[in-house]
């Protein structure tokens, strides 16, 4: 302290003004430390002082004035004296802190001190306080620190050169800063914090400064600024509005800016009243002493309590009417931006404390927040604008819920100034700032205000939704959600850059996305559906203000439409109760077209209506003027002068009804105007209004003028004048304006912003008060309103984006729009975006154009196929795939379509035409596999179906990556050649990309998910399908035929899943489409034949067997496969053409032509094996011999077995006989079954069809089969059917032997029977031989005698036949010896029973001429008395024979081999002759 106060004395002595010796200067000081004591010793020893009394010439007259201008210039001796006490004291905080500081402060305060000095002093005190010499501890501090407050802010010292008066005022303001910021700040009152505001806003704003301490004073106050608000956290809580606070600033205005150097002209505009300086008036006058004798002693405000809202509310003020438009020609820009950060900046620091003080949220919510908005609509300054919206940005963002009216009037009024032809002027539904005329803003503002909107979006990932809640679900708010996100659509689209800037479109766009990825993010959270969640009120609000919003415009056009609509609704009850009409007129006058209304209830029909309606207003203790301005709210006057003429009369009746009368303060006079009075009063003040406003007129009307023109209208008196001076003093101050008829004005907005502050309600409900799954419930409500704008939105501008990121963004959040419909299952919504993104892939038009600019692509792309090296399938190059593979949108667009059509369960609406044209179209271009069904087509044994056929074919194989100058000039030349235009390397390249992506998209899971989908999805399919199919035209030519039958092929696998009779028979009119060829028209008849099953037409059936009957046989043979099963399938139990078809002769012989072929036995065989055991009774004398016919004509197959059995008997060996074998097994199998047609016939509606036999016929045929195996198998199971034969009228044994056995005899004995096997019928004639007589000798009992001869006769006749066959084919002699044996059994039996006897001549002598030609000998060893004439009988043919070779040597005639065999075969004529018989 010592130190500090030596040099400042020593700096102020070195100035001339104070120069001296120092031994002078000591002593000099005397006076100022002299006290009572001294005086008293001096005076009793009798000296004097010459320098008190010497008032002589020469040294002494000038020591004398040395010694006044001491006495006179407290400043250093004040150092001395406080040296002096330092130097004395023991503890620095003994003494009293002021006494310490106060030759420093009056230094600093001084202004005839240099700014070093002052410099100088400055530094001490922040030594002072950085050390702690001055702390908490020291003594008066509360005093010490107000009066350092106060050198500081009335800081002089002479002036000199500005970078030298900046320093010092530099330490200045670091000072104050530091004490603000410091705990001290806590001793200070209210009035000391508002002059350092003061004294820092006005250096701040103080353009003569320089920058440097501009900026200083700026930073400053940013710092006290974030103090101040900060000690809102400490404030207790107001309970009420404080009445003595300010509330009005238009008037206060910044203290001049005197600190500093004194040659600023000092200025009393908001100096405080207590400021203290050497040049003051008063300065002379006694003041109150401290420590220091004759140091002046600051006034010291009383100190109660800490700054408060006093000082903060004060501060606010002086910041309110720097930003005021009306104080803009006071202010500089910068100051008025300077200020608006300092409000900012104290809206940041506390805003969540404002709340909590009704008189600084009263701030906020109306000049604060007005004058924003009036800066934000109406300058275009970039600083000034930037400021306002960040000050705007940071009060919705804090303060936004306890502003709502606020902040819905600026965000409409924003978005109209940006594009004001996007308003919609429809009606007043929401409130009258929606028809607001305001004017465009330049480009640069426009996008200042969409970039300071989307902090708001940016922060919050539930800004949308929080403010659909606050705004969209409140009754009473416009749909402010709902409207900024349509604006935020328009803005986003590429041509708003026109009317704003190039920036915008992306910063709406990224508003907008992430909006989407909001909701997106929050139902991926959501763990349950909220469907089964009870419905939030608010959203049933919604769904009210919605259908009252809709009411209400159809009332705005037509009135008494409108009132029913409200009533079917609910919101009124009666349409004819004027009462309660009068009361919704009342209550929702704010969403009523004003005009409109005020016709309305002036109608004479109304007069009912219109007197309830006034019924309800209350005009207590309000002027005639101020009662107008009420009713005129909610209605406008109509233009009639009788209409008016009506309204008044109500009005002037309701008020002389109502009102109590007007009284002027201090006066007991009540002015109460009777009805008559008010009538004209009212006419009176409707004039004046126009007058008054109207700019047309020239000379207004003065208050003399309208006091004249109303002389004895107050109930027959005057009215007092300063009622009228009231009135025309209100209505000249504030216009009874129509909203609608100032649209943009100031006057518009002063009568907007009036009504929205008195009638700004505390907000019930919170955005902030629902959970995370309630605020998903809001989500869906206001997705579903704007998902169509949305997507219009994205699709738009995908359209135009050509950067790849932002094409994946984009596609990104279509993606994501996607995901939310299906959640909130908005079906109408995926279907706009479905058919959106189909029309995005390209792939819905017929041509397509490969972008030029590529010389590597060719103009006109043919249709292709091409093999690629290293690649297993050809490609197909078309102008498609071409195109495509190039377009990366198209692609992306393809991969989110099928993925959503995936997502959606392929769920068939009406975007779904689209799907198939790209199917289609990617089906043209051989893109896609047709054989989508390939099980089907396996079981049904149909041909896979054939792809488009390209243009050309290049079979070669081609290289990839062949590229360079030889190979550029090899496709040069080959474009002269006659080859098929060759692929470029771009163009396979780009196939290649296309055909990833199909493959990708799995397009034939798409048909899976339908097929597995519900009956009505099913159906609707096939019919899109019905009118998908091409007609035979030039131009689809290339593809008819393939794509026909690849959707019929679609269609019919669909109808048999569907099963439905409709659609079924709707396919089958289509299933005979014109220019097929012969092999596919086979495949549409297995179509026909499949869904036939199904369908109830008969004709349908008939139609089908008989176009196959007629059908190529060579094709049917080939490709019979595919139609057997369908045409089996048609006799199925449940089919109901099964009992026709089974009595269908042409189904039969379709079967039977089909059971021909080696290939379709088998299955044609479990067909019959399955009727035979299971539907026997299916079987009938009408199909009996078809089926039966079917079954010989299956074990006929089994003749291809001798082939076989031949080729091994010649060559030895066995070779590959797996087919052989099976088809053995086939004919055996069906033989077999054929056997087991025995108890069929035996029914009784059998009877009388002659089908008696027809069963031992057919297994008769199959006795000479070629093959051994199948002849022995028929001959074994004829056997068992024969000797099991149930005998009856019809059926006898006679007709075994007669219709069966003997024609199997004849059938053995023919020579090209024979030939098929040469060597192994030998054996198949005794094994039937033995069956003959096994039969014969069974049944030989039951014959007639007759019968028995004729049977006997016959087998004989059959034994020469055989016989004579064996020698002349040469076949083995077994049957010799087995014939004889068969012979005597039966010759034994025969005679046994009497048959064969010599009594019976005839059959006798028959009977043995036959055996004896046979076994010669086999008499006689039946009949011994025969042996005698049998020797001679042999002798004389010895003779005979002997006779006969002699003659013949004679005649040299050699052995005729021909005449042998005619003598050897004389009795086959005869035989054959018996059995014909």
């Amino acid at each position: 302290m010592i130190n500090e106060c030596m040099t400042i004395s020593s700096a102020m002595r070195k100035r001339t003004r104070w120069s001296q010796s120092g031994v002078a200067a000591i002593l000099g000081a005397g006076d100022l430390f002299s006290n009572g004591d001294e005086d008293s010793l001096t005076h009793n020893l009798g000296l004097t002082s010459n320098n008190l009394h010497n008032n002589n010439g020469g040294n002494g007259g000038s020591n004398n004035s040395n010694h006044r201008q001491i006495n006179h210039n407290p400043l250093l001796s004040s150092f001395l004296q406080l040296r002096s006490i330092l130097m004395d004291a023991n503890d620095l905080y003994d003494i009293d802190s002021l006494t310490l500081l106060q030759p420093f402060l009056l230094v600093i305060k001084s202004s005839s001190t240099t700014g070093n000095i002052t410099s100088l002093a400055l530094t001490s005190i922040t030594k002072f306080l950085n050390y702690e010499i001055i702390s908490l501890r020291s003594k008066n501090l509360n005093t010490t620190i107000i009066q350092i407050i106060s050198s500081l802010t009335h800081c002089r010292f002479e002036a000199a050169d500005q970078n030298s008066d900046d320093a010092v005022l530099l330490k200045v303001l670091r000072l104050l800063e530091s004490l603000i910021e410091s705990p001290f700040s806590n001793l200070l009152p209210n009035e000391v914090i508002s002059e350092v505001v003061q004294t820092c806003l006005s250096l701040a704003c103080n353009k003569k400064r320089s920058e440097v301490l501009r900026k200083a004073a700026e930073m400053a106050m940013v710092s006290i600024t974030v103090r101040i608000f900060r000690q809102l956290h400490e404030i207790e809580p107001e309970n009420d509005k404080l009445e003595e606070l300010q509330t009005k600033f238009q008037d206060t205005q910044l203290p001049e800016d005197l600190i500093g150097g004194t040659d600023l002209k000092p200025s009393t505009i908001g100096t405080p009243k207590d400021s203290l300086s050497d040049d003051d008036k008063d300065s002379s006058k006694p003041k109150k002493s401290t420590d220091l004798g004759g140091t002046p002693a600051p006034v010291v405000p009383a100190f109660d309590e800490p700054f408060g809202i006093v000082c903060i509310n004060e501060f606010l003020g002086i910041l309110i009417s720097m930003i005021s438009p009306s104080n803009q020609y006071q202010h500089m820009e910068s100051t008025r931006v300077f200020a608006l950060s300092l409000i900012n900046t104290a809206i940041e620091v506390s805003g969540q404390e404002i709340p909590n003080h009704p008189s600084l949220l009263a701030l906020v919510s109306d000049p604060i927040s007005k004058h924003i908005l009036q800066i934000i609509t109406t300058t275009d300054s970039p600083a000034l604008l930037q400021s306002a919206l960040q000050l705007f940005s940071t009060v919705a963002i804090v303060l936004g819920r306890q502003l709502k009216p606020q902040f819905e009037l600026t965000l409409t009024l924003i978005f109209k100034s940006i594009l004001p032809e996007g308003g919609d002027n429809k009606s007043n539904t929401d409130s009258n700032i929606n028809t607001a005329n305001i004017s465009s803003r330049n480009a640069v503002s426009k996008e200042m205000l969409i970039e300071s909107l989307s902090l708001l979006w940016t922060r919050s990932p539930v800004f949308f939704t929080h403010l659909f809640i606050d705004y969209d679900c409140d009754f009473d708010n416009s749909d402010l959600s709902t409207k900024v996100l349509e604006s935020l659509c328009k803005f986003s689209l590429p041509e708003s850059a026109i009317n704003t800037t190039d920036n915008v479109p992306p910063i709406c766009l990224e508003g907008i996305l992430s909006f989407i990825s909001g909701i997106n993010d929050r139902i991926k959270t959501l763990t349950s559906d909220i469907k089964d969640l009870p419905v939030p009120d608010l959203i049933q609000d919604r769904t009210k203000k919605t259908a009252f919003i809709r009411c209400t415009e159809m009332l705005n056009e037509k009135p008494k439409k409108g009132l029913q609509a409200l009533q079917d609704e609910g919101f009124i009850k009666s349409a004819e109760d004027h009462q309660e009409v009068a009361n919704f007129f009342f209550s929702k006058a704010g969403r009523l077209n004003k005009k409109v209304l005020g016709e309305f209830l002036a109608r004479p029909d109304n007069a009912e209506l219109f007197k309830y309606f006034m019924e309800l207003f209350d005009f207590t203790d309000l002027r005639v003027d101020e009662a107008l301005r009420v009713i005129l709210k909610t209605f406008r006057l109509p233009g009639e002068s009788q209409q008016i003429e009506r309204i008044v009369e109500s009005f002037a009746e309701r008020y002389a009804t109502t009102s109590t009368g007007t009284t002027k303060e201090g006066e007991e006079e009540i002015v109460r105007p009777d009805r008559d009075s008010v009538f004209v009063l009212s006419y009176s003040i409707i004039l004046l209004n126009t007058d008054l406003h109207n700019p047309q007129v020239k000379q207004h009307m003065l208050l003399e003028d309208y006091r004249r023109n109303l002389r004895g209208v107050y109930n027959g008196k005057d009215f007092p004048e300063w009622y009228l001076s009231k009135i025309y003093h209100s209505i000249k101050d504030r216009e009874i304006i129509m909203p609608e008829e100032h649209h943009g004005t100031d006057k518009w907005f002063d009568d907007v912003w009036h009504n929205l502050v008195s009638s700004q309600v505390t907000p019930a409900n919170s955005s902030s008060n629902f959970n995370w799954v309630e605020i998903c419930q809001f989500d869906k409500v206001l997705f579903e309103s704007l998902v169509d704008t949305l997507i219009e939105t994205l699709v738009k501008v995908f359209k135009e984006a050509s950067d790849d990121h932002v094409i994946t963004r984009l596609m990104s959040s279509i993606d994501k729009c996607a995901n939310i419909c299906l959640y909130y299952n908005l079906t109408s919504s995926i279907d706009k975006l479905i058919g959106s993104l189909a029309d995005l892939t390209g792939l819905t038009k017929k041509q397509y154009r490969v972008p030029n600019g590529d010389d590597n692509l060719r103009e006109e792309i043919p249709i292709t196929q091409i093999k690629i090296e290293k690649k297993d399938e050809a490609i197909t190059v078309s102008e498609l795939a071409v195109w495509f593979g190039r377009d990366f949108k198209a692609q992306l667009s393809t991969v989110v379509l099928f993925r959503l059509i995936k997502k959606t369960d392929c769920r068939i609406t009406s975007s779904w035409d689209k799907i198939l044209k790209i199917i289609l179209s990617l089906f043209e271009n051989c893109l896609i596999n047709p054989n989508l069904f390939g099980e089907f087509q396996k079981k049904i044994q149909l041909s896979p179906l054939a792809k488009v056929k390209p243009r050309y074919i290049i079979k070669r194989a081609k290289p990839l990556n062949n590229s360079g100058i030889l190979s550029t000039f090899s496709s040069f030349l080959k474009g002269y050649s006659d080859d098929p235009p060759e692929p470029t390397n771009q163009e396979i390249e780009s196939t290649l990309s296309t055909i990833d992506c199909v493959k990708s998209i799995k397009i034939g899971g798409i048909f899976d998910v339908i097929s597995r989908g519900s009956s009505s999805n099913l159906k609707q399919f096939i019919e899109l399908l019905l009118i998908s199919l091409p007609e035979p035209s030039e131009a689809t030519k290339r593809y008819y035929e393939t794509e026909t039958l690849f959707i019929l092929e679609v269609m019919v696998c669909f109808c048999l899943l569907l099963s439905d009779k409709s659609v079924i028979n709707q396919v089958l009119e289509k299933l005979n489409p014109k220019e097929i060829s012969k092999k596919n028209r086979l495949r549409l008849i297995t179509y026909k034949l499949l869904l036939t099953r199904y369908s109830d037409e008969s004709s349908n059936v008939a139609e089908t067997i008989k176009e196959l009957s007629e059908f190529d046989k060579d094709i049917l043979n080939k490709q019979g496969s595919q139609i057997l099963q369908p045409l089996l399938s048609l006799v199925d139990d449940d089919s109901w053409c099964c009992k026709q078809l089974l009595n269908d002769e042409s189904y039969w012989k379709l079967l039977r032509f089909f059971g021909s072929f080696q290939v379709y036995a088998n299955e044609l065989l479990q067909f019959q094996e399955g009727i035979v055991k299971n539907s026997s009774r299916e079987l009938t004398p009408t199909n009996y011999m078809l089926f039966l016919g079917l079954l010989d004509e299956i074990s006929s197959l089994g003749a291809i077995g001798s082939q076989y059995e031949q080729e091994n008997a010649t060559l030895g060996s066995e070779a590959d006989s797996s087919y052989f074998k099976d088809i053995v097994e086939v004919s055996k199998k069906s033989i077999s079954l054929t056997s087991e047609l025995s108890n069929v016939i035996t029914r009784s509606e059998f009877k009388g069809k002659e089908l008696s036999y027809s069963l031992i016929q057919a297994l008769a045929h199959q006795c000479f089969n070629p093959c051994r195996e199948v002849r022995s198998y028929a001959l074994s199971s004829l056997q068992a059917v024969v000797l099991s034969f149930e005998l009856d009228e019809e059926r006898t044994p006679f007709g075994i032997f007669e219709y069966g056995l003997f024609p199997l005899l004849s059938e053995l004995s023919k020579v090209e029977v024979l030939q098929t096997d040469i060597n192994g019928f030998s054996k198949t004639q005794v094994e039937t031989l033995m069956l003959i007589s096994k039969v014969f000798l069974n049944y030989c009992d039951k014959f007639s005698a007759q019968e028995t001869d004729r049977v006997w006769l016959g087998i004989l006749d059959h034994f020469l036949i055989f016989d004579n066959l064996g020698g002349k084919h040469k076949v083995e002699q077994s049957f010799k010896e087995s014939g004889s044996e068969l012979l005597k059994n039966m010759i034994l039996v025969l005679q046994t029973n009497g048959v064969l006897v010599e009594e019976k001549t005839e059959v006798w002598n028959a009977s043995w001429d036959k055996i004896s030609t046979l076994y010669p000998d086999l008499r006689k060893e039946l009949d011994p008395s025969a042996a005698a004439e049998a020797e001679a009988e042999a002798e004389a043919e010895a003779e005979a024979e002997a006779a006969a070779a002699k003659e013949e040597e004679q005649n040299e005639i050699p052995a005729n081999s021909e005449e042998t065999e005619s003598t050897t075969t004389t009795p086959l004529p005869e035989s054959k002759d018996v059995i014909a018989s």
